[in-house]
């Protein structure tokens, strides 16, 4: 079960409650529970789903975790003091709700917590981890290409880094790896196809699309991203992405692209990869991405430390 999935059965209440005081180990360094104790049986937290405010006002004391034997609890600190701002000091552990498995639930509700649609989508689902809204883009570029393009004729340019680009391996074959795909991450969904023999290219690009709850995703986004939502909001927001998935997939390709021709480029093709060493390093760095300086060769971070004395944190 992904975190999507855990949130969304939260959010159906698709859950067994328990709210029972329980001993937990917790790992002061890694701020995470390992271990907590229910009815003298020691549970073993193998992963942490999640990690929440149960309020605003406090700080991360809620966790979504997975036990060894795959249930998945709701645990959080209850401060006896409602506005303490020191963490797991005066209080004590609550094991709050189980989410419930597949086989306790009726096929309709395991259909609404998945929330997959087809057997395709599903192919990339499970290679990507969980659906979102830039994971059913990549889907849909790739439905384009399967229709209206020749075979494997075509190589592809995207313009982002998103989950659309598994989307998009997955489902064309064109990969980084073979290098019929490449990435110049500008932020942007902007796809370009280029056929290699009717030296033709065509860009895909993403409309401007209005969902009706830009401010609410934003201000739920920006706490997420601070560690300061509460486990109600972090629900919240998957309500939000759950129905901007739908929105995509619901709409047609005229809704959901604009299509141009641009200018055509011979394409690229996979070639066999030739290093060379870095003169500063010492390391062996893909020819195509040297830098010659002064008659040397470098990697680029190697020359962006000889060139401005410092390294962007990119090339980290």
């Amino acid at each position: 079960m992904d975190a999507a999935e855990a949130l969304r059965s939260i959010r159906f209440d698709l859950l067994e409650y328990i709210q029972e005081k329980v001993i937990v180990d917790f790992d002061n360094d890694g701020r995470l529970p390992v271990e907590f104790a229910r009815k003298r049986k020691k549970h073993n937290i193998n992963k942490v789903i999640g990690f929440f405010r149960t309020r605003s006002n406090l700080p991360i004391n809620a966790f979504l975790v997975k036990t060894g034997d795959e249930e998945v609890y709701f645990l959080y600190f209850h401060f006896m003091d409602s506005i303490s701002r020191s963490p797991f000091n005066i209080g004590c552990w609550v094991l709050s709700f189980r989410i419930l498995h597949d086989h306790e639930l009726m096929a309709l509700y395991r259909r609404e917590r998945k929330m997959l649609l087809n057997m395709t989508l599903k192919r990339v689902v499970d290679f990507h981890g969980h659906l979102c809204p830039e994971l059913v883009v990549g889907a849909k570029v790739s439905e384009y290409a399967q229709k209206l393009l020749p075979g494997r004729g075509f190589s592809l340019i995207a313009e982002n880094s998103t989950s659309a680009i598994d989307a998009i391996q997955i489902l064309l074959g064109i990969t980084i790896g073979n290098q019929r795909l490449k990435v110049m991450d500008f932020g942007k969904h902007n796809y370009t196809f280029t056929l290699k023999d009717k030296q033709k290219a065509f860009m895909l690009s993403l409309k401007k699309l209005r969902y009706n709850d830009g401010d609410e995703y934003r201000i739920l986004s920006n706490k997420i991203r601070s560690s300061e939502a509460t486990i109600d909001e972090v629900v919240d927001f998957q309500r939000l992405l759950d129905h901007r998935s739908r929105t995509l997939l619901e709409l047609n390709f005229d809704e959901l692209f604009d299509l141009n021709e641009v200018e055509w480029k011979k394409a690229f093709a996979e070639m066999p990869s030739l290093y060379c060493t870095c003169l500063s390093c010492g390391q062996e760095v893909l020819a195509d991405f040297a830098v010659e300086y002064h008659d040397n060769l470098y990697c680029m971070r190697c020359f962006q430390q000889i060139n401005t004395g410092c390294a962007r944190c990119s090339l980290h």
